[in-house]
């Protein structure tokens, strides 16, 4: 009974992560995401595409998302010295439906937005830090993507520098890899010098 009830909420995680947000706030203007800037689904796109607004509306919604699946591992009937892990677990599987959709054939976005929604319930501090570093790189380099990466790569340092659980740590380690993975184009693209600025929108 336990474990089942623990499988159906890490599929409702994992559907929640998969709502296309980008896509959806997208289709209400009439904008094939996919179609500009990037061509990636999350907010960074929808900024070029859709304007602050609509860029502002999907990292709400991706954030969401993220926040709301560590929430959700409140309702997992588990020890208390496990909550840790779940929380973890949780959030990590909501970035897995953001990143590969079982709405859009497997495929989505980076999950850059969905991860700052799990740290920030898992560790608020974490997250103001890490996004603190994502807007100074920005601020520098023009490049969305040299600020994720960033960021997502000081998680699992920012997680043991302030004393969190050694899964929190864990989940850190994995979010970045999986950060990196899905920046394997952006990366290819910056050391070619062809990778789009924040404000170019082709």
């Amino acid at each position: 009974m336990f474990p089942l009830w623990t499988i159906a909420l890490l599929v409702i995680c994992y559907l929640l992560g998969s709502i296309p947000s980008g896509v959806l706030v997208a289709r209400q203007s009439g904008v094939e995401l996919s179609q500009h800037g990037s061509g990636n689904t999350g907010a960074a796109n929808a900024y070029r595409a859709l304007g602050a607004k609509g860029g502002l509306i999907v990292l709400a919604m991706d954030l969401f998302k993220g926040s709301l699946a560590v929430l959700l591992a409140h309702l997992a009937i588990m020890p208390a010295f496990l909550m840790p892990a779940v929380k973890a677990v949780f959030g990590l599987v909501a970035i897995l439906g953001h990143n590969y959709s079982v709405f859009r054939r497997f495929k989505g976005g980076k999950g850059i937005a969905t991860t700052f929604g799990v740290v920030l319930i898992l560790a608020p501090r974490v997250a103001v830090l890490a996004f603190l570093l994502w807007i100074g790189m920005v601020a520098l380099t023009r490049y969305s993507s040299v600020g994720s990466l960033t960021a997502m790569a000081s998680l699992p340092i920012l997680m043991a520098l302030e004393g969190h659980s050694l899964f929190y740590i864990l989940f850190g380690f994995a979010a970045a890899a999986l950060a990196f993975y899905k920046h394997k184009p952006n990366i290819e693209r910056l050391r070619q010098g062809t990778e789009l600025k924040l404000s170019q929108k082709k």
